[in-house]
């Protein structure tokens, strides 16, 4: 679990634009992540 001070894990997911996204970025960038996990359980 993530706390304040804590690094970010270094990921970066595609977006639909084709570009991609930084978790670690946007959090020192100061911005807003919400991040959604499903699990398909078929």
């Amino acid at each position: 679990m993530l706390k304040t001070g804590n690094q970010a894990p270094r990921f970066e997911l595609s977006k639909i634009d084709g570009n991609f996204i930084s978790l670690s970025r946007e959090i020192n960038e100061h911005r807003s992540v919400l991040l959604i996990f499903l699990r398909h359980l078929g």
